[in-house]
């Protein structure tokens, strides 16, 4: 299953969800809080667009 991703932490939480997922998108998101949703929704929202283009 494709598997998008908008992560505002460190570079190894990509190295894990490569681990066990097909992950065709990765975006980074620059958050003052863990709930980037809830602390930056447009780029919450920018990702799933950006995820959604790549599968088409």
């Amino acid at each position: 299953m494709p598997t998008g991703v908008t992560h505002g932490g460190p570079e190894v939480m990509r190295r894990l969800a490569e681990r066990d997922n097909d992950l065709v998108y990765w975006g980074q998101a620059q958050s003052p809080s863990h709930l980037i949703g809830l602390a930056a929704p447009g780029t919450l929202v920018t990702g799933i667009r950006e995820f959604f283009r790549m599968i088409r």
